[in-house]
């Protein structure tokens, strides 16, 4: 009796991480939509290098002149690294005007404090470099 339950509490965990794992990483499709991307210019305002995912913060002056802040996804800081874009970059150009493409993402994964959030496919800083940071999707 108690091998039978044994081997039915394994099963029953192995199945639960069979299904978790799948979830642990999002695809892209499921945050972001690769219809809704725009070219974004304005200053860098911030860098966030963490795991798993690297993130800028650039403000964006609509055409009323009302400017939005936007928090754009990057890849990990160690794939950004190995092609070569590290955080000083990002930290050396801050306050200074960049563009970056970026899909905006989907309704109900905004930001709560009001930011906007999307995934940056590539970048261009103010030193005129284009870096491929995400994604690229269209």
């Amino acid at each position: 009796m108690k091998v039978q339950f044994a081997a039915l509490l394994t099963a029953v965990l192995v199945l639960l991480g069979a299904t978790n794992s799948p979830l642990a990483h999002h695809s892209f499709g499921v945050e972001f939509d690769s219809t809704k991307c725009m070219d974004l210019t304005g200053p860098l305002t911030g860098i966030e290098w963490e795991n798993p995912h690297a993130w800028l913060r650039m403000d964006v002056k609509e055409p009323s002149g009302k400017v939005q802040p936007w928090r754009l996804e990057m890849i990990t800081p160690n794939a950004l690294r190995r092609n070569g874009t590290t955080r000083e970059m990002f930290e050396s150009q801050i306050g200074k005007v960049m563009h970056a493409r970026g899909c905006a993402a989907r309704p109900g994964a905004f930001s709560v404090d009001g930011t906007n959030r999307g995934a940056a496919e590539y970048i261009k800083l103010a030193d005129g470099v284009i870096r491929i940071v995400g994604q690229v999707v269209e």
